[in-house]
């Protein structure tokens, strides 16, 4: 039986957390979506649930919000902003980002996510969200997201939905860099195997064994970037989603 959201998480996979891992797996040649966001007509590929605005300034795509407190509050402006495109079950995400303020804030990136009866995420029979996070991991999405940047807290997290299941813990790679830094994060995801990385050091590991917080998520699904509103502005400098070759 899967455990409860409040049951303590496996042990992270320590051997890997602050080592490089580059994937020797990846299709290169064939990436499912990529930008520099160099044109604003880009924007028409994603949708912004929540928060101010999304732009383009000065080839950055740049997601904002107002927050009400400058704390983590259920109502503070929180925003999340997805792919259009549809992402295979396996790939590698890419994309820099860079903080307005890195002593402030916290970021995450859902992933294979889907409704929970297997529906698009913007199948128009599902609730409309806006923002708020338990409409994301407790409402009516299933998949995986991953906090890679949490100011104060110190670790990277995998979560697991329905249910947000903390499934593993790492090392939040982001808050201890130059304020003027952009970082590559990477997410690679081959069936039950998770990995983040920043700058390709292995940031939160995961394998999921497909019984203790439910079966594998092995659909496709959407990608989305979401940033908790005492985030206020976080820059990203480009953004590929690349499939895995077969057979490896």
């Amino acid at each position: 039986m899967a455990a409860t959201a409040g049951e303590a998480a496996p042990a992270p996979q320590k051997k890997l957390l602050g080592t490089r891992f580059i994937p020797f797996d990846v299709d290169f040649e064939h990436p499912v979506y990529e930008t520099r966001f160099d044109d604003p007509s880009m924007l028409k590929d994603w949708v912004l649930e929540g928060g101010k605005k999304m732009s383009v300034e000065c080839g950055l795509f740049v997601l904002e919000s107002e927050p009400k407190s400058g704390r983590e509050e259920t109502d503070d402006n929180h925003l999340v902003c997805w792919l259009k495109t549809e992402i295979p079950a396996d790939f590698l995400l890419e994309f820099t980002v860079r903080p307005q303020n890195r002593a402030r804030g916290l970021n995450i990136v859902f992933f294979n996510t889907r409704g929970r009866e297997g529906q698009s995420i913007f199948n128009p029979a599902l609730p409309k969200r806006s923002g708020s996070f338990p409409q994301y991991h407790s409402g009516a999405l299933n998949g995986y997201h991953i906090s890679y940047w949490a100011a104060g807290r110190g670790t990277a997290n995998v979560r697991k939905n329905f249910g947000f299941h903390l499934a593993a813990e790492g090392q939040d790679l982001i808050a201890p860099a130059r304020a003027d830094a952009f970082q590559m994060v990477r997410i690679y995801k081959r069936g039950g195997a998770i990995r983040c990385m920043v700058d390709d050091i292995v940031s939160v590991a995961y394998e999921d064994d497909g019984k203790t917080f439910g079966p594998v998520w092995t659909h496709s699904g959407w990608v989305g970037l979401r940033q908790m509103g005492h985030t206020g502005r976080c820059e990203y400098g480009y953004l590929k989603v690349l499939p895995l070759l077969a057979g490896r």
